[in-house]
């Protein structure tokens, strides 16, 4: 008997925590996994939630195609990292090789079903050929051999970032292995993907605190030390102010370096420079699977970019001269092209004519089918510059030096089978009127501002137009070898014109250098500083000629650009037949006056034949229909507008580009049904808690709404307390002024007088007037007590146990029917 007592009394006095983990080592010892976290399943949640932070930044860099695979790779991942890290019945070592080897071939097997049509013999040999072209410094290879890179790391990364948190306990590692993947792709993609770095910083900096709370209650168990059971809670609460607080506060800093030397970590020449810049070989869009086609908002110049005998186009004419397609234009060189000055992007109604200042052009009319829809980023529609009409609705992306794509409406891009015609005004130039326009630095002067009614002289440049498309990075400049080879090509040609330094320029890159796209260009090396002086065979392809003609012209002042699309093909049957090989890019130089002209610098391909004196009479009368117009470079306040509906203010969108207007949506959508989430369960809380308890009295509701939400709070009712006893810890534990505890108190004797009283005595509340102070009572308590439920939600940890009782619930309730239709 007075063993029993012991026993007793030992299980009344032994810390609930310590029963708890004893529960938790039999579940282990039985099962050999743990299904419960002493970590808690929050900490789950963060870790998650930093990994695809990471995983999403890496799809949005896009460094190669079929990157949405990591969503799935990284879920089977965190899964296996779990199982890994909370299993007891295996060893390490022997759970570690495995998983590593099902991640090579789970990445060997998404390469060979993406790249080579589950050819696995295929996907071997491109292996093998991508090892030794590594070890023999070479990285330019297919995009195949990235991605499997790309989803091998992403695989183990999520895997050890688990193993790091619930098996090695070291939440720093973990934390730093991430931050580094992400802030390296963070550098490769456009603005608005930051705010994956804001929530990243958020969830790191709260896992981190949690978990370090998490370890030092555990040491005070170990020592039998006691702590306040709101410790955890009030912790978290100023974690996550000072958290929130830090991330406001490195918004507000100044975003440039101060400290010089600090800065060249991520310059072109520093070590992340290097690094990234190698990357880029590696994984550049130039350098994929054999394609007919691949247009970004960016342009790498790599390796072989292995274009195809396949129909892209069939392209039918009313000129007789063929035609370049273009299909979207590129303004700033840092390594690579990019589009930076996009200023606007305009909806365009189908068959409406957008209004052109251009002098002497004459217009083109196009018919285009497409085969097979080239590799977009953007939904660029094609046609040859300058497209002033098209039969499909579409957007125009708008910048400093006019318009740099056409897309289409809707994100619906090029599709195979769709058919559209175009109508532009090709420039009808001749050599003599071009060579008339002075350099920029020797045009006349005009102030817009100054004269708004008065036209502009024809030899005048906009000044906007002049600065962005005469930049060159700063390492170029102070290189000064493209400058100086510039000025030495125009200096032997004796040529003293804008037209004739361009025609200079083009001719030296047409007779120096051959055309071939087999070539190799080192990486951690500027391409065209490689191109112009390291190559020693003096080969290359489009983008390297047409990029060494621009940044030479650039060198001198000259504004110039660099062009994406297609050569006009091969004349069959009536029509241009546009293949892949056909893919290309060239230069124009913007005349004042004469807008942006074609220059053809690649060898191999033929020169731009310019128009006769009055071949052409005049400039050409736009088509008719509806017609708009784009406001002009000098009126920036009048760009914020629909060009449908020029009344309509703010409605042309932002000046991003395509994959940031669906970055936008997408982040709009989400948020929105988020809120449309909370509002619904607001409402219907709202109409249960009016609900609650409604058949009783007042004073019987308002006791059971503060019983329900101390219950939620963790504060329970024990079987042993009376009404008085129970309202009275919860005015010590819940309320903090005097007033407020005394006024439950009040509430609980009204309560309990109101329920056990003898109605018809002075003393029940309904006869004493009492009652009518209850509504003025609860709406004093209601807000201090949802707010101490707010900041103690222990109704939390009961989720995953309801989740589960119901789960178990309708599984017996389906084995019941399997057992009721077997009987039958």
């Amino acid at each position: 008997m007075r063993n029993a007592a012991m026993e007793r009394l030992s299980k009344l006095i032994t810390d609930p925590s310590r029963r708890r983990q004893d529960d938790v080592n039999e579940l282990v010892s039985s099962r050999g996994i743990a299904y419960y976290f002493e970590e808690g399943w929050f900490s789950l949640f963060l870790l998650a939630l930093m990994v695809y932070c990471v995983t999403w930044c890496i799809q949005a860099a896009n460094w190669v195609d079929n990157l949405s695979v990591l969503t799935l790779t990284t879920f089977i991942a965190l899964l296996l990292g779990l199982w890994s890290a909370k299993q007891q019945r295996f060893a390490p070592a022997l759970v570690y090789i495995p998983v590593t080897l099902l991640s090579l071939a789970f990445s060997y097997w998404q390469m060979t079903s993406f790249f080579y049509e589950g050819n696995a013999a295929a996907s071997w040999q491109a292996i093998q050929r991508g090892c030794s072209q590594i070890f023999s410094g070479n990285f330019n290879f297919d995009g195949s051999i990235p991605f499997l890179f790309i989803v091998f790391c992403s695989f183990m990364l999520a895997y050890c970032s688990v193993l790091c948190l619930y098996r090695w306990h070291l939440p720093w590692l973990m934390v730093i292995l991430n931050a580094l993947v992400l802030v390296f792709n963070l550098n490769n993609v456009i603005a608005p993907y930051i705010i994956l770095l804001v929530i990243f910083l958020l969830a790191a900096l709260v896992l981190l605190l949690r978990f370090n709370l998490h370890q030092a209650i555990h040491g005070w168990q170990r020592k039998g030390l006691r702590y306040s059971d709101d410790l955890s809670w009030d912790v978290m609460q100023t974690g996550i102010f000072i958290t929130v607080s830090i991330l406001v506060l490195s918004w507000l800093l100044p975003s440039s370096y101060e400290e010089s030397h600090l800065a060249q970590i991520w310059a072109p020449n520093g070590p992340l420079g290097q690094f990234s810049t190698i990357f880029n070989s590696v994984g550049s869009t130039d350098n994929i699977a054999a394609n007919h086609g691949n247009f970004k908002d960016t342009l790498v110049l790599g390796g072989n970019p292995n274009l195809t005998q396949d129909v892209v186009f069939k392209v039918k004419i009313d000129d007789i001269q063929p035609q370049y397609l273009t299909l979207v234009t590129y303004d700033t060189y840092d390594h690579g092209w990019s589009i930076v000055y996009n200023d606007q992007k305009y909806h365009i109604a189908a068959n409406t004519t957008l209004s052109n200042s251009t002098q002497k052009t004459h217009t083109v009319k196009q018919t285009i089918e497409v085969v097979a829809a080239p590799g977009e980023q953007q939904p660029y529609l094609v046609g040859a510059s300058d497209i002033v009409q098209m039969s499909l609705p579409a957007n125009v992306m708008d910048g400093s030096g006019g318009i740099i794509a056409w897309l289409g409406d809707n994100n619906n891009g090029l599709a195979a089978g769709t058919h559209y015609t175009v109508i532009s005004t090709a420039s009808s130039a001749d050599i003599v009127s071009l060579r008339e326009i002075p350099m920029p630095a020797d045009a006349p002067n005009f102030d817009p501002n100054q004269a708004p009614d008065q036209l502009p002289p024809v030899d005048y440049f906009n000044l906007q137009t002049v600065k962005d498309f005469t930049q060159v990075p700063g390492y170029l400049q102070k290189d000064k070898r493209i400058h100086d080879l510039a000025q030495k090509i125009v200096t032997q040609a004796k040529a003293t014109t804008m037209y004739d330094k361009a025609v200079a320029l083009e001719t030296y890159l047409r007779q120096h250098y051959t055309y071939n796209t087999n070539i190799h260009p080192p990486a951690g090396v500027d391409p065209v500083l490689w191109f112009l002086f390291g190559n020693k065979n003096h080969d290359g392809y489009c983008n390297y000629f047409s990029t060494a003609m621009t940044l030479m012209a650039r060198s001198l002042g000259i504004p110039t650009r660099e062009v994406a699309g297609y050569a006009p093909g091969t004349y069959e049957s009536g029509q241009y037949t546009i293949r892949g090989v056909d893919a290309h890019t060239w230069t124009q130089v913007y005349f004042a006056g004469y807008g942006w002209i074609n220059f053809e610098p690649s060898a191999s391909f033929k020169t731009f034949e310019r128009p006769q004196p009055d071949q052409y009479s005049g400039s050409a009368p736009l088509p008719g229909g509806n017609s708009v117009t784009l406001p002009s470079a000098t009126n920036k306040a009048r760009r914020d507008r629909n060009i449908d509906n020029p009344a309509d203010n703010g409605s042309g969108g932002s000046g991003a580009n395509q994959s940031q207007d669906v970055f936008q949506a997408q982040l709009r959508i989400g948020l929105g049904g988020i809120l449309v989430v909370i509002l619904l369960g607001t409402l219907i809380f709202a109409f249960w808690w009016r609900r609650l308890f409604s058949r009783y009295s007042v004073a019987a509701q308002i006791y059971g709404r503060i019983c329900t939400l101390a219950e939620w709070a963790g504060l329970e009712h024990q079987s042993s307390q009376t009404p008085y006893e129970y309202l009275h810890s919860l005015a010590g534990s819940v309320l903090t002024s005097k007033e407020d505890e005394q006024a439950l108190e009040r509430l609980g004797d009204i309560f309990v007088r109101e329920r056990w009283a003898d109605p018809d005595s002075v003393e029940h509340p309904r006869r004493s007037g009492e009652h009518r102070e209850l509504p003025a009572m609860w709406k004093r308590l209601r807000g201090r007590l949802f707010f101490y439920v707010a900041r103690h939600p222990r109704f939390l940890r009961r989720v995953p146990d309801a989740i589960r009782r119901q789960y178990k619930r309708l599984q017996a309730r389906r084995q019941k029917r399997k057992k009721m239709r077997l009987e039958f």
